[in-house]
């Protein structure tokens, strides 16, 4: 699965898997579902009430039709957090390359040209092609898709189950290696009488070796910094 590197306004670089090719089609499809449901819903309910359809002007069937299927991806992904029904139920969400949070300006232009991305499945080539598994929407709005699944090496520590929204503040941690971050580990996990000791020490080497300086006292700042690495990684 491709990654790509995506650099926060805090400097911090962040590693995402680029959504593939197949789970955004899987994620569209549940879209799609989900818009066919709502229109045999609607169709029923109609039906049930032995109404008929010509006694409702054309303005009624283009709202009750029109805008959801017009809309549907512009306004679930802006007051969904970059997700539709069908990314969020596949762990994607629209993502800026710089880092920061899309705004109705990102996601307008993604909308706008997905009828052109849709045409001869041209966002399925681009997508192909780009390295970035951008459309030409995401291309011209600076985004892209990225799946929000992690895998932890580091799994089995408290600290694996990261908040929704978490922002590393320590981007010094990406010098460490896998046995530093489990030597963290370890000092955090001890029981013995020396733990205060040997805590403040491993404290000191992180800060000597990483160059950080905070105000964190010595446990919060390694429970910080383990954190960052398993973020960062993606480990």
């Amino acid at each position: 699965m491709e990654t790509i590197r995506i650099d926060t306004p805090q400097n911090v670089v962040i590693e995402h898997h680029v959504a593939t090719i197949v789970g955004r089609g899987l994620a569209s499809m549940l879209d799609w579902t989900v818009l066919a449901g709502w229109t045999i819903l609607v169709y029923q309910i109609i039906d049930g009430l032995d109404i008929s359809f010509g006694s409702f002007p054309q303005w009624f069937w283009i709202l009750i039709f029109g805008i959801p299927w017009t809309f549907y991806n512009l306004l679930f992904e802006l007051f969904m957090d970059g997700k539709s029904i069908g990314k969020r139920a596949l762990d994607l969400k629209v993502a800026r390359l710089d880092g920061g949070q899309p705004g109705l300006g990102h996601y307008l232009m993604r909308w706008m040209l997905r009828p052109i991305d849709a045409l001869a499945f041209v966002g399925a080539v681009v997508i192909l092609f780009n390295g970035k598994g951008q459309r030409l929407g995401d291309i011209a709005a600076g985004t892209c898709v990225v799946s929000m699944k992690r895998r932890y090496q580091l799994s089995d520590t408290l600290l694996a189950d990261i908040p929704e929204g978490y922002v590393p503040v320590h981007p010094e941690v990406l010098r460490m290696g896998d046995a530093h971050a489990r030597l963290i580990q370890r000092v955090l996990r001890s029981t013995s009488q020396r733990r205060a000791k040997t805590i403040q020490a491993m404290t000191d080497r992180v800060k000597s070796e990483l160059g950080i300086t905070t105000e964190l006292h010595a446990e919060e700042l390694l429970r910080s910094v383990l954190m960052d690495y398993v973020y960062l990684t993606g480990r």
